[in-house]
């Protein structure tokens, strides 16, 4: 059994109550709380998850870990925020355009060993539905689009999957027009609720095809925060520095599900139906680089599958992230997608059925965004995969406050199946402001 730690205070009276909180869960299971009743619960659309689709979730959850752990590797203390799903379900469409040995890195990157190229599409196609029907409260939108250049003629096995197993648009792109960028950028601005605007760039004269992928996510808390409540309090950052933010309040106790050791707490925030949930994962400290060790998917799944039933008032920052990677090829390259990234007569031989120069992947762009506030939590994201040609051309009955006062790690998850939607790291409230 593993003792859970709330740190709410810095004084030897918390240390004291934390002593005592982590006798009483040791020892005892959780009376819940009456308090704070969830607002519009509804029934969760379960069904048993097939082998395929569990080994999905497995891969999609090792492959947002991952990148995870790639993109702090640099020291940033900004905030970051991605759609590890987004990014992973472009990748798995760009996929679709290989084999040999091209095919078994996207594999091996995407963290599907042991899956046929049709047991992964088929998982796709089968989880993201299961994803999209799951609650009926949560808005959730996945959706592929598939551009290519004017004139070149794509292969009817890459556009039948496509079609098939991540319901692609697919259409001909005036790639010489200036104009045709505006094409790609509305779709992913219709796709998103218009949260990710103007992501596109320019199209160079050498791209040969795009594969798009966008992610829309809204959800009310199970328990709502109440405006009144919110009130500016301390956010102390990763480097000491204290900054007042617009600090929620849920004012009354709630049960939520929570693991933690003496080095950091994780805690489940539900949304609606308790399928979908934000995850935190937060330290004492406040400085980040000491829980990235411990974020993996071992550790995950242990959090997962024993939490502890908690009574708690929930205080936690209102903050909007508006994050942008213009390439994740550096990234993507050290994780071990190295091939696609560099023109080569092996790359992409399945896409299409007219002879090409040698293809690579020049960029793979994303952008994401994440409002959260007393009501719930929006979130949007966008990947953009852009193929070029070479030019030859128990807690205590008394509520414990817990206040996410310091830097944490969040992500949005769905329980069933374990899918990691959206995550990212929050450093300062402001900044994004």
């Amino acid at each position: 059994m593993k003792p859970f730690f709330l740190k709410t205070n810095r004084n030897a009276k918390t240390v004291e109550n934390l002593f005592v909180l982590s006798v009483f869960i040791f020892c005892f299971s959780c009376i819940s709380g009456e308090e704070n009743s969830p607002s519009g619960k509804v029934e969760a659309n379960l069904r048993e998850l097939s082998l395929d689709e569990n080994r999905l979730s497995e891969s999609n959850t090792r492959f947002a870990t991952n990148l995870f752990q790639q993109l702090v590797s640099n020291g940033d203390s900004k905030n970051l925020f991605f759609s590890p799903y987004s990014i992973h379900q472009a990748l798995a469409m760009a996929m679709n355009g290989n084999d040999g040995e091209v095919l078994e890195e996207f594999i091996q990157v995407l963290q599907m060993e042991g899956m046929s190229l049709e047991e992964a599409n088929q998982a796709v196609k089968d989880l993201t539905s299961f994803l999209l029907e799951v609650d009926p409260k949560v808005q959730l939108s996945i959706a592929n689009g598939i551009w290519y250049k004017e004139g070149y003629e794509v292969r009817i096995p890459f556009k039948d999957a496509a079609k098939h197993y991540f319901s692609a648009e697919i259409a001909p792109l005036d790639v010489y027009d200036p104009n045709s960028v505006d094409i790609i950028n509305h779709w992913i601005e219709k796709q998103t609720d218009n949260l990710i605007k103007d992501m596109l760039d320019i199209i160079p004269e050498d791209a040969v095809m795009y594969l798009v992928n966008a992610i829309y996510f809204k959800g009310d808390w199970t328990y709502n925060f109440p405006k009144e409540n919110t009130r500016k309090e301390k956010f102390t950052l990763g480097n000491g520095q204290e900054i007042l933010v617009d600090m929620m309040n849920l004012g009354e106790s709630a049960g939520f599900k929570a693991y933690g050791t003496s080095e950091y707490t994780y805690l489940e925030i539900p949304y609606s139906s308790e399928q979908y949930s934000m995850g935190i994962l937060i330290n004492e400290s406040g400085n980040l680089s000491e829980l990235y060790p411990h974020f993996t998917l071992e550790n995950l799944t242990e959090w997962r599958s024993n939490p502890r039933d908690v009574n708690l008032i929930l205080k936690m920052p209102k903050f909007k992230i508006d994050y942008r990677i213009d390439n994740l090829s550096n990234d993507l390259q050290a994780m071990g997608l190295v091939r696609p990234f560099s023109f080569h007569k092996d790359n992409f031989t399945q896409l299409f059925s007219n002879p090409t120069d040698d293809l690579k992947i020049s960029r793979v762009i994303h952008q994401a965004l994440i409002e959260v506030d007393e009501k719930g939590t929006e979130a949007a994201a966008a990947t953009i995969v852009e193929v070029v040609e070479t030019v030859s051309l128990p807690p205590d009955s008394t509520p414990t406050i817990f206040t996410l006062d310091r830097p944490f790690i969040f992500f949005i998850q769905e329980k069933h199946s374990g899918a990691i939607l959206f995550m990212g790291k929050l450093e300062n409230p402001l900044e994004d402001d």
